[in-house]
């Protein structure tokens, strides 16, 4: 009964995506630090934000929470692949060696334990050592 009254109500407004959840997150720590030392401004950021982030789940004009959102991806984007490639390098290494290429600076990997090797950079072809 509750679920369907709260299902009609959100029909036609745009409802929560990775921003929401990022504002949300982002308004509980800066609500913690308020906190912590008793500094009353932050306090008021911290309810902005999630006033914000209310107005943007309830909202009906769905094209300009898109275009909202679609900015938000593109700063958040290359910061979460960055932490999604030193998570990876950081369970893979025992068993590669992650490092650039000098001459264009693409992340490349090599198997450990080979000594040193040449290696050719998939991007710019250049080719160069490097020790495993």
């Amino acid at each position: 009964m509750f679920l369907e009254k709260l299902r009609r109500f959100m029909y036609g407004r745009y409802g929560t995506d990775e921003l929401n959840l990022v504002l949300m997150i982002l308004g509980i720590i800066v609500m913690f630090l308020s906190r912590i030392f008793w500094f009353w401004p932050l306090a008021i950021i911290s309810y902005a934000l999630y006033i914000y982030a209310l107005f943007r789940m309830f909202s009906r004009n769905i094209p300009a929470r898109q275009i909202e959102y679609y900015s938000f991806l593109k700063v958040w984007t290359p910061v979460q692949k960055w932490f999604r490639i030193k998570k990876t390098a950081f369970r893979e290494r025992k068993q590669y060696k992650y490092f650039r290429c000098p001459g264009c600076r693409q992340q490349l990997r090599a198997p450990r334990g080979r000594g040193k090797i040449l290696v050719t950079c998939q991007r710019c072809h250049k080719q160069f050592k490097q020790k495993t």
